[in-house]
């Protein structure tokens, strides 16, 4: 049958991980056989992957599903299963991701007069303004920064003060939450950032730095120094 694909290769999935993981039914449950045993494995391995997945789903829903398909009778399907799974991946986590980064920025901003929120989202607190005669302001200009980044978590990620140099760029080399960030202190400045992920790494996020999809960073940042572009 055409269009299992998708949904069935996660079911597969899930299920290699329970006899990877398990290595087989459980022998310190009160369930009567192994077949108990093992079903119930797989029910706990994949309320585990949907609880990490999306801890708002419904597990009535989810147990229906389950029951439907196994008695031959799903009420939704594979086609239209594979549409609504596509677009809850590509679409509805987006929109979820949004929200909740809209609303933790604007507790953040309330929570502190000494911070600030911009209209793209980034959000920020001088901690040293700097020379303000000296600031980064066209996409040319390089900049030599320190900076550390971690994420909300408080894990450190992409961190260079641990390096015997300083990143030097332009501007427009730059993220756009630090291309962004930097503007607003001068030489000798420092500044603490929050990002949506949309100024960040976005969707897709950065493997090497340890950042993942849709993930909000926290940035300290120091203006070393600032050469700007003859105007």
């Amino acid at each position: 049958m055409k269009g299992k694909g998708l949904i069935s290769t996660i079911i597969v999935g899930l299920v290699a991980l329970v006899i990877v993981a398990c290595g087989g039914p459980s022998r310190s449950g009160k369930l009567q056989d192994s077949a108990d045993s093992l079903s119930y494995i797989i029910g706990m391995n994949i309320a585990y992957n949907i609880m990490e997945m999306d801890s708002t789903l419904k597990a009535s829903q989810i147990m229906a599903g389950i029951s439907d398909v196994m008695a031959g009778e799903p009420k939704i399907s594979l086609e239209d299963g594979k549409f609504y799974l596509l677009s809850y991946m590509n679409y509805d986590v987006y929109d979820r991701v949004k929200k909740y980064e809209n609303q933790y920025l604007e507790d953040l901003a309330n929570s502190d007069k000494n911070i600030v929120r911009t209209r793209t989202g980034l959000t920020y607190r001088v901690n040293e303004l700097g020379d303000m005669g000296n600031t980064a302001s066209h996409p040319r200009d390089t900049v030599a920064i320190m900076y550390t980044a971690k994420t909300l978590a408080g894990a450190e990620v992409d961190a260079l003060d641990n390096r015997p140099d300083t990143l030097r760029t332009t501007l427009t080399k730059l993220i756009d939450g630090l291309e962004e960030g930097v503007k607003l202190v001068g030489q000798g400045g420092k500044i603490t950032l929050w990002m949506p992920s949309t100024l960040a790494y976005g969707a897709q996020g950065d493997e090497q730095k340890n950042i993942k999809p849709n993930e909000m960073l926290e940035y300290e940042v120091e203006i070393i120094e600032v050469k700007r572009r003859r105007r």
